[in-house]
């Protein structure tokens, strides 16, 4: 990834706060080199006011363009985009002349037609409009924010924040054994294939290169700080990548076109592109050096992105990678651009998109807690429990960031169990739950503060209807002196009433996307899903990162995931309607791993500038050439490098096999791929690293039915993508008749033997000698099914914690297969215990099974409640802290899980009444008679215990003197008024 953000401008308000706080050292990541400690200031971006919450049309805007929207009278005519940039640094801006109103990239949703969305936006001035679904994206005058949130066909509009996923680059071609194909195989080079990338940019350098420009080329604001400025030209001098290559887009533009405006990404405010796109084409080049290279840009919306991908497969592309994510893609439904990868890799295409860079950065809670009252900006929300077993009531998720580099941000990105408005087919109803963001330093000195100066930022509540997902972003000012230091955030989401209430989700995820700055969840992290959008989707292979110098061809066994490398695992919930589905859909991401850290002729840092770990000099130990380091390169790190790898891979099969579909590829490459752990495929690393070789030949097995009854026959299909040979066995070998030899693609009637499970197994042999296994079982049935089994729970309802236990039988099934919430082999019959970690349900499936064929599936479910705790310390909170005697003040107590509470106190409290057995929550009102320190003490109760004791102390003193020692008679009033009157009249004598 390469996020652009440079100087925050000179906006006063970002210059007066410091921030310092210490923490433990984060863990090492190879993606970026590390920074050193330093003492700069992080802010938050992307508030909504408390005005801005309560008017329908401003919370249209997403958080990111409401706190844009309201602080555009600090923008200075001179200096335009640098405010704008400091006000949203993760936003995108141009200006198409010095005194023109400029420009902030935007996706807008509506439910309606979205051509007349996006001819009412073009009337307000909006530029490259692009149609994708119900989406339209593009470049939004700022001053017409306010107009197009007013516009009826406008269900929601929100900042498009793109951000990448970083005869050169051949450790990786080496390693995944792609140049072992080429040696092998006469003439594979991938000829007659187009390889399509999206990134942000192609060829900028050579603008930025040229007299005149303007653009820096070291320091913070220089386009090649690392001092390799190779553009396009020098690397076609040097073989790096041919000539001729189709760029149908650059970025920053009125209409696409392949000119692009390089110059427009917001200098001085922003870093200038980075022409990650070129340096993955590098990669692509390396491995098939034959194929015809493309490039469109992804950096001008959602919108435009998705016709991107289409237009590369108009124009002849049959392999596309990517490197770029929004953050505001969906976790639990495919969108806007998973839409557009489905509908090429339908039509032919091989589709890989680069996982992420944000390992396990996540917390995900599917039965979220919202039971304390909010505070401060957060006083009328209800907070969330981070804490998911219930065992405390924890509203504040820690989070440790290390040194953070001018100009660099991370993303807290938050979204919830409701359907998505943008990029949906149908009438899809949005968010019901109004979900609040915080961001706040922890306690100490770490300071966080926004554009208002508030050192608590939050988005405020969502409206009903719009997507749901909430982004603040969190960023060091490039103008800033230096680094951060290492400090930690607290990270805080509440639940607010809308028009249906305060409705709570029954999932949710929050996302710390940092892209290997190295960022820590101290507390409470579930480690879950940070693969999101469109890596995600059905017809796309999502490709995780392993370091090239740590996989098997240099010596290491298994190959070591790169630490930031994404992890899948997010459930799809939705349809792309916005309908629920009856049963989730979880698929396996990523789909495996290809190589990073190779070298390319301009992109990355130098091994010898990051050390340690790497070596002073830059080069690696190891007496393998083809595994060593140039040293006259920098190393390009992240799946972003890994992405184009496998790419290459699937140009050179295509043209081994050019009827090949994109699921022969994927299911090629996931066959061969070599394992990284015990548990394969898995979420981490998923069928393992990439090895072409194998993948052209290992074969892939298909029954046109698993299982069927004995004496009865079904079809097994196979294929391989290019090799010479096959044989075929079965276990056991009395239910195979067919040829030993069989053809390298084909199929075959089975007809087993015996009742029971047969084996297939095909080995298939390639040019180099490369050979590949592969396997399918198929079951014959004979006699009765196994009955379904019995199966209970001593207890449907437990605490998290507490022990209950599951029994199961099936009177004549020989095993038995458990899913859902358990899983393994189990025997006919047994018992196990269950211990439930977290809140909420658990279900338990089984599956028994016989000679005979299978059961029916059974299943029972737990309900897991919060562990009764001891309540905390009641809040004892007195009206006023001192009186007189003879008059009232109140005393307030609360304590939340408490079944009741005991007052005591000293004498003065108890002979006021304070004494005995009390409510959880009550007022008791005080008129003492006497003066005197009255103590008032209190601890509560339930089941688990008593809580700490609470203590106020009342301070009642002597009553004023009003000089008659008691109320005035009637006589004594009359003759006051008396001698009034009298006085009156001397005056005026």
């Amino acid at each position: 990834m390469s996020l652009r953000f440079l100087a925050l401008g000179t906006l006063a308000v970002l210059s007066t706060v410091g921030v310092s706080s210490a923490v433990a050292p984060v863990q090492r990541n190879g993606l970026h080199a590390l920074s050193a400690p330093g003492d700069a200031r992080l802010h938050a971006f992307g508030t909504r006011s408390v005005q801005q919450r309560a008017s329908a049309d401003t919370r249209k805007l997403d958080s990111a363009l409401a706190d844009l929207s309201r602080h555009l009278g600090r923008v200075r005519p001179a200096h335009q985009l640098a405010d704008l940039h400091s006000l949203s640094p993760a936003a995108r801006f141009i200006q198409r002349a010095p005194q023109a109103t400029p420009l902030v990239l935007v996706d807008a949703a509506t439910r309606g037609d979205p051509q007349s969305l996006k001819a009412a936006l073009e009337a307000l001035g909006l530029e490259h409009s692009s149609v994708h679904a119900n989406d339209v994206g593009g470049w939004l005058p700022v001053t017409a924010l306010g107009a197009a949130a007013a516009r009826a066909e406008l269900v929601s509009i929100h900042a498009a924040m793109p951000h990448t996923r970083g005869a050169v680059a051949l450790q990786g071609d080496y390693v995944q054994h792609s140049a072992l194909v080429r040696t092998a195989y006469a003439g594979i080079t991938g000829a007659g294939i187009t390889v399509g990338v999206l990134s942000d940019s192609f060829n900028c350098y050579a603008v930025y290169a040229e007299p005149g420009s303007t653009v820096p080329v070291s320091g913070n604001e220089g386009y090649a700080p690392n001092g390799f400025t190779a553009d396009y030209a020098t690397d076609v001098s040097t073989g790096a990548l041919p000539s001729g290559v189709n760029v149908l887009a650059e970025p920053y533009t009125s209409t696409p076109s392949a000119a692009g405006d390089c110059t427009a990404y917001g200098a001085p405010t922003q870093t200038p592109f980075t022409d990650e796109g070129r340096a993955m084409l590098q990669i692509v080049h390396a491995v098939a050096p034959g194929a015809a290279l493309a490039f469109y840009t992804a950096d001008d919306s959602e919108a435009d992105f998705a016709n991107g991908i289409e237009a590369l497969a108009a124009a002849g592309a049959k392999v596309i990678a990517d490197d770029v994510g929004y953050f505001d893609e969906p976790f639990f439904q495919d969108g806007l651009v998973a839409d557009a990868v489905n509908t090429v890799e339908a039509g032919g295409v091989a589709y890989f998109s680069a996982a992420g860079n944000d390992s396990n950065l996540s917390y995900e809670n599917t039965a979220p807690s919202f039971a304390t009252a909010g505070t401060g900006s957060m006083a009328d929300e209800y907070l969330l429990n981070f804490d998911t077993t219930g065992a405390t009531n924890t509203t504040t998720l820690p989070v440790s960031v290390p040194a953070i580099p001018p100009g660099d941000l991370l993303a807290i990105v938050v979204e919830w169990d409701q359907p998505y408005v943008t990029g949906a087919t149908g009438a899809s109803p949005g968010a019901t739950s109004s979900i609040d963001l915080c961001v706040t330093g922890a306690t100490g000195s770490t300071v966080i503060t926004d554009n208002d100066g508030n050192t608590e930022s939050c988005t405020g509540p969502n409206a009903v209807g719009v997507d749901p997902v909430q982004i603040l972003i969190v960023a060091n000012p490039a103008n800033a002196a230096g680094n951060t230091a290492p400090q930690t955030l607290n990270i805080m989401v509440g639940l607010a009433a809308n028009s249906a209430g305060a409705i709570p989700p029954g999932r949710i995820i929050v996302s710390v996307e940092d892209d290997g700055l190295g960022s820590t969840i101290e507390s409470f992290a579930t480690g879950s899903a940070t693969i999101q959008g469109h890596p995600g989707a059905a017809g796309a292979a999502a490709v995780g990162a392993a370091f090239y110098f740590d996989t098997p061809a240099c010596g290491t066994t298994p190959a070591q995931l790169e630490s930031f490398s994404s992890e899948g695992g997010a459930p799809i919930l939705f349809d792309t309607a916005g309908a629920r589905l009856a049963t989730p859909i979880v698929r396996q991401k990523p789909d495996f791993v290809g190589p990073d850290g190779v070298n390319t002729t301009f992109l990355g840092f130098t091994l010898a500038s990051d050390s340690p770990p790497y070596p002073k000099t830059g080069l690696l130990s190891t007496s393998l050439a083809a595994c060593q380091n140039n040293t006259s390169y920098p190393n390009f790190f992240g799946t972003s490098a890994a992405t184009p790898h496998a790419a290459g891979i699937a140009a050179l099969a295509l043209q081994a096999s050019p009827a090949a579909t994109p699921t022969q590829i994927y299911g090629s490459l996931r066959a061969s791929a070599l394992p990284m752990s015990s548990t394969t495929p898995n979420f981490n690393s998923g069928y393992g690293f990439i090895q072409a070789d194998a993948a052209f030949v290992v074969p892939t097995l298909t029954l046109a039915a698993a299982s069927i009854p004995f004496g009865s026959s079904t079809t097994l299909t196979w294929s391989t993508l290019d090799a010479s040979s096959c044989m075929a066995a079965a276990n056991p070998a009395t239910n195979f008749t067919s040829p030993a030899a069989p053809a390298t693609s084909g199929s075959l009637t089975v007809t087993p033997a015996a009742a029971g499970a047969t084996v297939y197994t095909f080995t298939c042999t390639g040019a180099a000698g490369a050979s590949a296994s592969n396997s399918v079982t198929l079951l014959a049935t004979s006699g009765t099914p196994a009955v379904a089994p019995t199966l209970a729970l001593a207890s449907t309802s437990v605490e998290v914690g507490k022990p209950t236990t599951i029994t199961w039988n099936s009177a004549n099934a020989t095993s038995c297969t458990a899913s859902g919430s358990w899983s393994g082999t189990l025997a006919s019959s047994g018992s196990q215990t269950i211990t439930p970690a977290v809140v909420g349900t658990e279900t338990f499936t089984l599956i028994c099974t016989n000679l005979g064929g299978p059961s029916a599936a059974v299943s029972v479910s737990l309900n897991a409640t919060a562990a009764l705790v001891k309540p905390p310390a009641p809040t004892l909170t007195l009206g006023k802290s001192s009186i007189s005697a003879d008059t009232t003040t109140s005393i307030t107590w609360s304590s939340a899980g408490a079944t009741s509470c005991t007052a005591s106190g000293n004498a003065n409290a108890n002979q006021a009444g304070w004494e005995g057995t009390q409510a959880p929550s009550a007022t008791f009102t005080i008129t003492p008679d006497t003066t005197g320190s009255f103590v008032f003490s209190m601890y509560c109760s339930n089941g688990a215990g008593n809580s700490p004791t609470t203590s106020v102390t009342l301070t009642v003193t002597t009553p004023i003197d009003t000089g008659g020692g008691g109320e005035l008679d009637e006589f004594s009033l009359l003759a006051l008024a008396a001698c009034v009157v009298f006085l009156r009249r001397r005056a005026r004598a």
